[in-house]
């Protein structure tokens, strides 16, 4: 998709709406951010006590404290506007307007989603300057100008697949009277899956195995892995090939079901 005046004006759009909030954007981040920390770091102290050893998996405290500062804010940018983003349009009949005008949606969404986006990167950003700065040990992890370009590549990257395979779901809301459980359910299954609940490395050999040809790992994991700097240049290119894969299916299933879908449209709304 080629970036355009079109995607930079609804974008700035979009993001003029959400700093009109930015009081409560910052309460809310300070807030989660902490909140999620703290009851991380006294899980796995209580962990790491219980099990009388300094590392799990090759992973140490310190390490498990910088994972769960991070991947919460990975998740955050990939879920964009969150749940029914693109469902209440069709249940209220607001998608009238992108059939009537001369709009791709598909382009109007993923411009205002990535705004959104882009809110919880610069908060990945700010953490990681405080870290860097007060708390920075490169046995955790390396940081690198490199390292951080190809993050932010893999991030745009994951966000756009998981952009498009949560629509999958929203795109339901053409049959179906109610899609946020299943929006719920796919949720939960990439923030389990893709690493945002606990560290692929603690899951089943035969699990990651099986997990490597699912597009799960490649939300999450696999862009972390390329902050930390875990991982080979051929690994990189492996993954980030194996990603934009998934990427293309998932917009082409897209495309494929928004033709279907909009065949069962009323254009009234519920």
């Amino acid at each position: 998709m080629r970036v355009t005046k079109f995607h930079r004006q609804v974008f700035f759009m979009e993001l003029r709406k959400l700093i009109t909030y930015r009081a409560d954007f910052w309460v809310n981040f300070i807030g989660q951010t902490i909140l999620a920390l703290v009851i991380a770091y006294y899980l796995w102290v209580s962990i790491f006590e219980y099990s009388q050893t300094q590392t799990l998996k090759g992973h140490n405290i310190q390490y498990m404290i910088f994972y769960y500062l991070i991947v919460p804010l990975i998740f955050r940018i990939q879920q964009g506007q969150g749940i029914r983003f693109l469902s209440r349009e069709i249940y209220e009949g607001g998608l009238n307007k992108y059939l009537l005008y001369p709009i791709d949606i598909f382009e109007f969404k993923i411009s205002t989603y990535f705004a959104n986006s882009f809110f919880y990167f610069i908060q990945l950003l700010f953490i990681l300057i405080i870290y860097n700065l007060f708390f920075y040990d490169p046995s955790i992890y390396s940081f690198s100008i490199l390292n951080l370009t190809i993050f932010i590549l893999t991030t745009i990257v994951s966000t756009l697949s998981f952009f498009y395979f949560f629509t999958l779901a929203e795109l339901m809301a053409f049959w179906f009277d109610n899609t946020w459980t299943l929006g719920v359910m796919l949720r939960f299954s990439v923030s389990f899956l893709g690493g945002a609940l606990i560290p692929l490395s603690f899951f089943p050999e035969w699990a990651n195995q099986i997990l490597v040809y699912t597009p799960f790992p490649y939300f999450i994991d696999f862009p972390l892995n390329c902050l930390v700097g875990s991982l080979s240049a051929l690994a990189i290119l492996k993954n980030l090939l194996i990603s934009i894969s998934w990427l293309f299916f998932f917009r082409q299933l897209c495309l494929m079901i928004w033709k279907k879908g909009q065949l069962s449209y009323s254009g009234v709304g519920i």
